[in-house]
C-alpha cells in the first residue's frame, strides 16, 4: 500500500539543464517552489491549481521565485486554497515579489485567494506531522529543512545546507531524507558528496536522496553505487510504502 508518493520535480541547482530542487506530495503538497514549477507541474500532467500546500525552506530566488504566478493561477481557480509554510519575512517577500511580477492585478489576487501563512515549527498537513528545523546554509538566515511523519514513515528535506546539528539528527530519524548535495566537496553553505557519504556512514538506516546536484557533482555520484545514496532525477516518482 502507498503510504506516501514524492515526485521530484526538480532536481538541480540553479546552473544546469536540470529543474531546481522541487518536490511535490501526494499531488498537492510543493517543498520550495523555483522559477519555472508551475510550468513542469503542467507539463508532466499535475495541475498545480491542485496545490494547496506550499512549504518554503529559504528565500534565495531559485527556491520561490514561481510564487507569483502560483498566486494569480490560483486567483483564477475554483480551489482557491493556498497555505505557505515558511520563516516569518515570507509574508512580506511573497507580496512583494507579486507586486513586481503583476504590479496592476496584485492586491485583487491576494483578496482573492487570501493566504493563509504558518510560521510554527510543528504543524499537521492532512495526514502528516510536519517539524521544520533550522539548518545552516551559510549568510542566508533563517533557512529550514522539514521532517513529514505518518505512523512509522518519517521523510525529510534538507533544503539548502551544510552539514549541521540538525541535518545530522534529520538523518538518524528518518526513512528517506531528501537532501541538498550541491557540491563534490561540501563548503560552509551546501554539502557535498564528501560530506553525504559521512552521514551514510553514521545512518545506515536511512535512504539519502541527493538533490540540488551540480552537473559535475552528479557525473561524479555516478560513476559509483553508493549503497543507501539515491541519485535523484526530475520527474522520478518515489512511492513510500506502509
Amino acid at each position: 500500500m502507498i503510504k506516501m508518493k514524492i515526485k521530484i520535480i526538480g532536481s538541480g541547482n540553479m546552473w544546469t539543464a536540470y529543474n531546481s530542487a522541487s518536490y511535490l506530495i501526494d499531488n498537492e503538497i510543493l517543498v520550495d517552489m523555483p522559477n519555472g514549477t508551475c510550468k513542469n507541474l503542467f507539463k508532466i500532467g499535475v495541475d498545480p491549481r491542485e496545490v494547496n500546500y506550499v512549504l518554503l525552506t529559504h528565500f534565495h530566488g531559485d527556491h520561490y521565485f514561481d510564487i507569483p504566478f502560483y498566486f494569480l493561477l490560483k486567483s483564477k481557480a475554483n480551489n482557491t486554497e493556498v497555505n505557505i509554510y515558511c520563516s516569518k519575512e515570507g509574508k512580506r517577500k511573497n507580496k512583494l515579489l507579486l507586486k513586481l511580477a503583476f504590479p496592476n492585478p496584485a492586491q485583487e489576487v491576494l483578496d482573492t485567494i487570501k493566504p493563509t501563512y504558518n510560521f510554527k515549527n510543528n504543524f499537521t498537513i492532512k495526514d502528516y506531522t510536519v517539524t521544520k528545523y533550522l539548518v545552516d546554509h551559510g549568510r542566508m538566515k533563517p533557512a529550514y529543512g522539514y521532517i513529514f511523519a505518518t505512523e512509522n514513515i518519517k521523510v525529510g528535506f534538507t533544503g539548502d545546507t551544510t552539514i549541521c546539528k540538525n541535518v545530522e539528527y534529520m538523518a538518524s530519524v528518518c526513512n528517506y531524507l531528501f537532501c541538498d548535495c550541491t557540491l563534490i566537496k561540501g563548503d560552509k553553505k551546501h554539502m557535498g558528496i564528501d560530506m553525504i557519504i559521512t552521514l551514510n556512514k553514521k545512518y545506515p538506516d536511512c535512504k539519502f536522496i541527493v538533490s540540488h546536484l551540480d552537473d559535475s557533482t552528479r557525473k561524479e555520484l555516478e560513476k559509483g553505487n553508493i549503497k543507501n545514496i539515491i541519485i535523484s532525477e526530475d520527474n522520478y516518482t518515489f512511492n513510500i510504502l506502509k
